[in-house]
């Protein structure tokens, strides 16, 4: 698999949330190509290396970005939407996917740590299906929340509650980042 890459950094001049979160997109999209390679190694072994990458961003970074949209961004798209938005419908459904998506983590982060302890999947087929499933439905996600929620919370949202956003992100990174250390 060559040389793990790690996801790219935030740069430390991002001072929009929008995007921040635009960024955060990028690394779940690195997130992504890691495992649809991981998927097409199957049965190999996942270097520890970046076995280690891969599980921290989708015990850390995954829950803490769905926080961030449920209870930063999506209420204040909200508050600040208009009739023809639609938009409680779309966060409902949003809420649902990364529900899913976090109860999926726990069975993909077991699947990686055994292949980075070099044990093969009992049933590699199966592990890849597992892996692409939530890569190929997760790159939609990220898609979706692209085109029409990022465009619609920049309309929408204003001066105060991109603020308000700002900080709430800063602070989820900040408590990250003291646990990884």
């Amino acid at each position: 698999m060559g040389r793990p890459v790690p996801p790219p950094s935030l740069p430390r001049n991002i001072e929009d949330p929008l995007d921040i979160l635009v960024h955060e997109h990028v690394r779940q999209e690195w997130l992504c190509d890691v495992l649809e390679t991981i998927a097409d190694g199957l049965p190999g072994k996942l270097e520890c290396a970046l076995a280690g990458m891969v599980i921290e961003a989708l015990r850390n970074d995954l829950p803490l970005h769905h926080k961030d949209e449920e209870e930063g961004l999506f209420p204040l798209l909200c508050r600040r939407a208009v009739p023809e938005d639609n938009i409680d419908g779309v966060i409902r459904q949003l809420c649902r996917e990364h529900l899913a998506d976090d109860t999926y983590c726990d069975d993909l982060i077991d699947v990686l740590a055994a292949l980075a302890e070099g044990r093969p999947p009992e049933n590699p087929e199966m592990a890849g299906y597992m892996i692409r499933g939530f890569f190929e439905s997760y790159r939609r996600h990220i898609a979706f929340e692209n085109v029409v929620v990022l465009p619609l919370a920049r309309a929408r949202l204003t001066a105060e509650d991109l603020s308000e956003l700002l900080e709430r992100l800063l602070r989820g990174r900040r408590r990250l980042a003291g646990l990884r250390n």
